[in-house]
């Protein structure tokens, strides 16, 4: 899983004189509280980060030196009142950051504790940051990066970058600060999918019906035969890189979540072993093309078969590996999607079904019982998209996480489970880029349809004729999860919506999700950033304030503004969200 508290740098370019006009502290995500003074705090050429002697945090400290030392960032827009803001400068410089932790040996894992305490007089050498955990120091470094400002950036003449280095020419604005932050949620997440596109690499949806990309020991042919082929190379995921990307993540805080989806979303499973899948190698709509007949929920078929104790011994083998391979308590088992009509193309299953007086729904709860104790013998907290719960009540136990993406949260909780909530319409990252099958003729309309009688007369009737938008016309353009959910949108989901006290507590945190049918490493940054930074402060900071107040966009739209300016900074191709305004 992906840290969404993101850092974020704020500075200012002004000339040395004895008060300034400054800019606001620009923080992302914002903290949940935060008091400010009126005085500049300089800092000192010399200045330096005391941390305690542990490889984690000495890492950090080193990072963020070289952060705040070498990126000296300039605010993108300058506000409207911004002359009229004056402050004096203290005559005492900040030499030093102390950071003191409790423990900085405890686990990343889910509930582990992230809060952390800020302090920067105006009248002292030395500002501290306390925390109860390494990883809510982390988070206190990434704040405390964000406020510091620089005095120049360029030179406002000839535009030419100025030669400071280290902590030169730095300061802090609207001293004293103090700060105390936790996150609202504990769980906090990106889901990147890598069967669909190959990453060079995050709930980690590693396989689906496309590819099976992660090599495994123990069945090393799932790769071998289900990964993509690309100009004679196997684009796969050694152990070498999972060990990587996990130690990579782990430094800055970030847990990795992996997902093998199952049964359904298997098709690759049969490059290697066909003999445990069913409907593989087929269009994924019969020949009705009614979407009631289809065999799978988009192109790339094939489920496993739910009756074969080969199949049972295989998916075994690849949870038990793949359990190993990750050190988070947390292991997501998919579950997602599955469609009868697949099984039923199978003559042993329908023998089966017949034989056993039982149905596809049968066969599913049988299969997911069964998957759900693989995962509890490797130690490990289930998650199952919510799918099997919500749409057909399976008697799933109430230990799995349920993650939701179709239905209101409360179907869920209210069933009696925790959840992370991702809801397509809010936080469906890939949405609105139209369809992406090559043989659909549906496009091809050179003027608007003609609206169907009886709707038509109803839509003059309540004056809504020009609310009537066919798929070509101001319609969906083909994809399933349309409109594009812009960073507003995603911004505005309120997780706890429609929830009391007691049920808003099973709600464990949320998952931004990109699904990668049209989106490889070329695309990546711009479907991510800076919109997953919007869901970032919702996760972090809540939707609403510590007095009950909705936060406001316009606040968060100057702020996330400068965020995306700061992304193009350090080389992440971030989209544009407005003009470039003064």
């Amino acid at each position: 899983m992906f840290r969404l508290t993101l850092i974020y740098f704020v500075f200012f370019s002004i000339g040395i004189q004895l008060s300034w006009a400054v800019q606001d502290n620009l923080i992302w995500p914002i903290p949940q509280i935060m008091t400010t003074g009126q005085l500049i705090v300089n800092v000192d050429p010399s200045f330096y980060i005391n941390a305690p002697h542990n490889k984690y945090i000495q890492k950090a400290v080193d990072r963020y030196n070289r952060i705040i030392s070498n990126e000296r960032w300039v605010p993108v827009q300058k506000s409207y009142n911004q002359s009229k803001t004056q402050q004096k400068v203290s005559k005492i410089m900040l030499e030093s950051l102390h950071v003191m932790i409790d423990d900085a040996n405890i686990k990343l894992e889910h509930g582990v504790d992230e809060s952390y305490l800020i302090n920067i007089p105006s009248n002292s050498t030395e500002a501290t940051l306390k925390s109860k955990t390494l990883w809510g120091a982390l988070h206190g470094l990434e704040t405390f990066s964000q406020l510091i400002q620089s005095y120049h950036y360029h030179d406002e003449g000839t535009g030419k970058p100025n030669h400071s280095k280290g902590y030169e020419h730095m300061y802090i604005p609207n001293t004293p600060i103090f700060i105390e932050d936790s996150p609202k949620y504990q769980h906090r997440g990106l889901m990147l999918d890598t069967s669909r596109n190959y990453f060079p690499v995050f709930h980690w949806h590693i396989t689906d019906s496309h590819s099976f990309p992660l090599r495994l020991k123990t069945l090393p042919e799932l790769a071998m035969k289900g990964a993509y082929k690309l100009h004679g190379r196997r684009l796969i995921y050694t152990k070498k890189d999972v060990r990587r990307i996990v130690k990579y993540g782990y430094e800055r805080g970030v847990r990795i979540i992996p997902e093998i989806d199952m049964p359904a979303h298997t098709g690759s499973w049969a490059l290697a072993h066909k003999d445990i899948t069913t409907c593989t190698g087929i269009h994924y709509k019969d020949e009705t093309n009614s979407w009631n007949n289809r065999f799978a929920s988009e192109p790339g078929t094939g489920q496993l078969n739910p009756i074969k104790s080969k199949t049972y011994h295989i998916i075994s083998k690849v949870i038990h590996e793949v359990t190993t391979l990750f050190p988070d308590n947390f292991f997501h088992g998919g579950g997602d999607e599955p469609v009868y009509n697949c099984w039923n193309k199978d003559d042993d299953i329908k023998e089966f079904m017949a034989k056993n007086n039982v149905t596809g729904i049968d066969l599913l709860n049988n299969f997911l019982q069964k998957e759900l104790d693989y995962i509890h013998e490797s130690k490990k907290t289930a998650i199952l998209w919510e799918d099997s719960v919500t749409n057909i009540d399976l008697p799933i136990s109430k230990n799995v996480i349920l993650q939701v993406w179709t239905n209101p949260v409360r179907d869920a909780i209210r069933k009696g489970y925790k959840v992370i909530a991702s809801n397509y319409n809010f936080w469906y990252l890939d949405c609105g880029h139209g369809g992406w099958e090559g043989n659909n003729t549906s496009y091809d309309e050179q003027t608007p349809p003609t609206i169907p009688e009886s709707i038509s007369k109803e839509l003059e009737e309540n004056d809504l004729t020009d609310n009537y938008s066919s798929q070509n016309w101001g319609g969906s353009g083909g994809d399933w999860c349309s409109p594009f959910k812009t960073w507003q949108r995603i911004y505005s989901y309120d997780l706890a919506y429609n929830l009391t006290q007691s049920e808003a507590e099973n709600v464990l945190g949320g998952e931004v999700a990109l699904w990668t049918e049209q989106t490889d490493s070329t695309a990546l940054d711009v479907r991510l950033w800076p919109r997953t930074a919007a869901a970032a402060e919702i996760l972090w900071s809540d939707r609403y304030d510590i007095n009950g107040n909705k936060r406001d966009i316009g606040d968060a739209m100057k702020r996330i503004f400068d965020w995306r300016y700061r992304l193009l900074g350090r080389g992440i191709n971030a989209e544009a969200l407005q003009p470039l305004w003064w």
